[in-house]
């Protein structure tokens, strides 16, 4: 079954702008509001209206280090995101394999699309994300960001290279392991201080 499914997704943009749940507000889901935010003309321009409806945070009166829009709205209760009708997409970037897989797999079960980075969970349950996705066609699970060093690499797979056989892809595709391989090689730092 195919996880990633762009047309599904494609399609919901092309009928109203899409309302998203973000679930996570660290580093990462913090650093994606203010992109969406930022660049918002950009994504208009080629038909991507997004807008950020809500934001879960374990902690609702945390002061965040990013400007939140008078529109969005900061929940404490994952499930005023799942049940939420008019949230057509869970971003999930809170990362580990507890919560976070009970948010993924309740978004799919509510026909909701959902994009992740977070690679534990899709190394863990990918065989029961897919068999979820195969009950729920309609939607649309993303995680390209979790994969490569998000590296457009399974869209480009998916979409260039259909008519090829690609049995494996093969080599060190992860931004803190070269990183840290660099420091090795060109520094000649240990393993232990680099890793530290």
């Amino acid at each position: 079954a195919v996880l990633h499914r762009p047309n599904t997704m494609a399609a919901a943009l092309a009928k109203k702008p899409l309302s998203i749940g973000l679930v996570g507000a660290g580093v990462v889901g913090g650093g994606v509001y203010e992109i969406l935010a930022k660049r918002r003309d950009d994504f208009l321009a080629v038909g991507a209206d997004c807008i950020i409806k809500k934001i879960c945070v374990r902690d609702v009166n945390k002061v965040r280090d990013f400007e939140i829009d008078a529109g969005t709205t900061i929940v404490g209760d994952v499930k005023e995101i799942l049940d939420d009708p008019e949230i057509d997409c869970v971003l999930e970037l809170m990362g580990g394999t507890g919560l976070a897989k009970d948010v993924v797999f309740g978004a799919i079960s509510a026909g909701k699309h959902v994009v992740t980075a977070n690679k534990a969970l899709v190394a863990a349950y990918l065989p029961e994300i897919q068999s979820l996705l195969n009950e729920h066609p309609e939607v649309s699970f993303s995680y390209e960001a979790a994969v490569c060093g998000g590296i457009p690499i399974i869209n480009t797979l998916q979409q260039d290279y259909l008519g090829d056989h690609v049995e494996s892809v093969m080599g060190i595709m992860n931004g803190t392991t070269n990183f840290m391989l660099s420091k090795m090689e060109f520094e000649g730092a240990a393993y232990g201080d680099v890793l530290a």
